[in-house]
């Protein structure tokens, strides 16, 4: 089963425009609610493809409620901690003729630690040995910054793997528990190194670096331009076709959940093309599954 943790959970108020311009109104084309958060998002993807997935984290107020009947509707096992503070509410806005969105985020409320402490006690009582943890997002704004690390070294011994998928600080740190996958993105790879990463080469050697410390897969996704795979033993390179995109949110996390739907059941290869595949299918209209697989390539670097 794959359990995934978000800390630091919102509503994503998802909003397309045709053209967003300066100082002129702008007809609104879509609005619409989602539950979301990186973990949600992961298990959500990671149900839509047949995997059993429980989802965990800290919710409160009429945003909480609206997530958890979110995951209820969606048939998706869940258990969280609740807080008497408003979960946080996330704009997401999406312009057609630019191809971009436009992320206006709320930090989210101050919690209690002890809530940590609760979560924490909840998924000792859910994990089993053949169990892949996510941990994904933000983290509560008063938490210090190695909350991740304690929570790695808490439950790695008590699952099959652990995946961290989040940034900044908090990426950091973590990193030095040795969680066993990371997915950052290039500007996340970048505040990680403190470098300007400017070509494929820059990027595998710092991931090496990343798994000389003790972390067995980087998956570094880069937009338009694909992803990057490295571990000890293999490094690819990822690059996907040109297509119309609905929207860019949550790309990412289909790729992350793409490619541990299949991680464990095909060969590596197989993984990262079904990786690629749902993130296109995730931001974009697909009818043809085969025909778009084929257009994705893989290339071994090393």
């Amino acid at each position: 089963m794959f359990i995934t943790v978000t800390l630091n959970p919102a509503i994503d108020v998802m909003i397309d425009v045709k053209n967003l311009e300066s100082e002129k109104h702008v007809k609104l084309l879509d609005k619409r609610k989602l539950a979301g958060g990186k973990g949600i998002n992961i298990s959500k993807v990671l149900k839509n493809l047949g995997e059993k997935t429980f989802v965990t984290g800290i919710v409160g107020g009429g945003n909480g409620k609206f997530i958890e009947k979110a995951m209820s509707k969606a048939h998706i096992d869940h258990q969280f901690v609740h807080v008497d503070k408003e979960t946080r509410e996330n704009l997401k806005i999406f312009d057609q003729a630019k191809m971009s969105t436009y992320e206006i985020n709320e930090a989210g409320p101050h919690i209690e630690l002890t809530k940590l402490d609760e979560l924490i006690m909840l998924l000792k009582s859910i994990i089993k040995k053949n169990d892949v943890l996510v941990i994904s997002g933000s983290a509560p704004i008063n938490y210090d910054v190695d909350v991740y690390k304690v929570m790695i070294e808490t439950l790695k011994p008590l699952c099959r793997e652990i995946v961290l998928d989040t940034s900044k600080d908090w990426l950091k740190v973590g990193l030095t528990a040795s969680p066993h996958i990371i997915k950052p993105n290039l500007e996340e790879l970048e505040y990680y190194t403190n470098k300007k990463l400017s070509s494929d080469k820059e990027i595998i050697e710092e991931a090496l670096s990343i798994i000389e410390s003790g972390v067995l897969e980087v998956i570094v996704s880069l937009g338009k331009q694909g992803s990057l795979y490295v571990s000890k033993e293999h490094c690819y390179k990822i690059t996907v076709p040109d297509i119309k995109v609905n929207q860019t949110v949550g790309a990412g996390d289909a790729l992350l959940a793409g490619f541990l739907s299949s991680k464990y059941k095909k060969s590596l290869e197989e993984a990262l093309i079904d990786a690629a595949y749902t993130s296109l299918s995730y931001i974009a209209d697909i009818e043809h599954e085969t025909e778009i697989k084929e257009k994705i390539n893989i290339v071994k670097i090393q």
